[in-house]
């Protein structure tokens, strides 16, 4: 195309108000226009304050060009809006998604799970043994954005760094937990 369509991207008060979105968004990686709700005191007081602050900042973000859209009030508004400008809405509201109908939406959850590391069972991890489990023996280490490991057999080894090697895991609502045993155990 010799003139290509600008992107348009839409966010509502609750996505500006959350201070990892600024941050992501001054990383360049989304450019163009950006339609943001004005805040106003129909919401929180503490999310009216933060989007405020929030919004100050995402204007000195190059490549970004704001505009402030006052009748976003509603999802149902939102996503009329989207469908008007081809835009994609970027949320950190999973019903947003759910009532999308099609129209283009990212969530902040779909976004960090691209980027969480991946343990598959079999691969060896070395992990500080923090405190006992709840069942016999068992301890408790955590890794790096808080991903829980479960390690059998790990209750003697608190304090420790071991290695151990991944069994399984689950996605909680709370985060990632793995299951591991130690890779070398001590033979008495």
């Amino acid at each position: 195309m010799l003139f290509p369509r600008q992107k348009t991207f839409i966010l509502d008060i609750d996505t500006l108000a959350d201070p990892r979105v600024v941050q992501f968004l001054s990383l360049g990686l989304v450019n163009g226009r950006l339609i943001l709700p004005q805040p106003t005191h129909a919401e929180l007081d503490y999310v009216v304050q933060r989007a405020k602050e929030n919004l100050n900042r995402v204007k000195q973000i190059p490549g970004l060009k704001v505009k402030l859209c006052p009748e976003i009030k509603t999802v149902e508004d939102m996503l009329r809006l989207a469908k008007k400008y081809r835009a994609t809405i970027i949320t950190i509201r999973p019903e947003v998604k759910a009532a999308a109908d099609g129209l283009p939406v990212i969530t902040t959850r779909e976004i960090c799970e691209l980027f969480r590391p991946s343990y598959l069972p079999g691969t060896v991890i070395r992990v500080k043994v923090s405190k006992r489990g709840k069942e016999r023996n068992e301890g408790i280490g955590y890794l790096e954005g808080g991903i829980k490991v479960v390690v059998e057999n790990g209750g003697n080894a608190v304090g420790q760094e071991v290695e151990v090697v991944i069994q399984g895991g689950i996605d909680t609502e709370v985060g990632q937990v793995l299951f591991a045993k130690l890779r070398f155990e001590e033979v008495h």
